[in-house]
């Protein structure tokens, strides 16, 4: 008899895959089909499903080394770093000598920072006016108060009048348009009848 065939990685994951299907699942199809694809691929490598699945896992590959010097521009200063060749010693005393502000420790005090120069520099421009346009802007639209136009809508009983004197429209349909009773129509339009249409 042969010695068993190994899976390759790739036939390996597409394996255990479809173990996790076929145990997993919750449709009854989809788990009789996943186990049935993984037994034709046990059945190729002629094993059984139990043998394919009680397969040690092949070892993980060591790492391959590096073949670039370990000061390799590309690597950021991770090198400098690691081997301890950093300049924050140096520069500390370089920023203090010509007062300059050293790098920050964290994010949040560089945050911090960025954030109080900014309300300085904001009290600074009101303290020379800069946004003088602005307050009076601000203030002029504080007094301002809309006042709605007088003649923004007609009078009801001009508004009646034009309905009964330019379409055809019923008496209830004038009173529903109008919002009015039917009263009021009728009274208007014996009102005409009396009185020239002003217009």
């Amino acid at each position: 008899m042969e010695a068993v065939d190994e899976f390759s990685a790739k036939e390996r994951a597409r394996f255990r895959k479809l173990l996790e299907v076929a145990h997993s699942s919750t449709f009854v199809g989809e788990r009789e089909a996943a186990l049935a694809a993984a037994t034709r691929l046990a059945a190729a490598h002629e094993m059984t499903l139990r043998e394919a699945a009680g397969m040690a896992e092949t070892a993980e590959p060591a790492p391959r080394p590096q073949r670039r010097a370990a000061g390799f521009p590309s690597d950021f200063g991770a090198a400098m770093r690691a081997a301890g060749l950093n300049r924050e010693q140096r520069n500390a005393r370089v920023y203090g000598r010509h007062g300059v502000q050293p790098p920050f420790a964290s994010d949040a005090m560089q945050l911090d920072a960025e954030k109080r120069r900014h309300e300085a520099a904001l009290a600074d421009a009101f303290q020379r006016g800069l946004d003088a346009e602005e307050r009076a802007a601000a203030a002029k639209a504080r007094k301002f108060v809309r006042r709605p136009k007088r003649q923004a809508f007609r009078n009801r009983t001009e508004f009646i009048r034009v309905l009964l004197a330019e379409t055809h429209m019923t008496a209830r349909e004038i009173a529903a348009t109008a919002g009015v009773t039917i009263y009021d129509v009728f009274r208007e339009k014996l009102l005409m009848r009396h009185r020239p249409a002003t217009g």
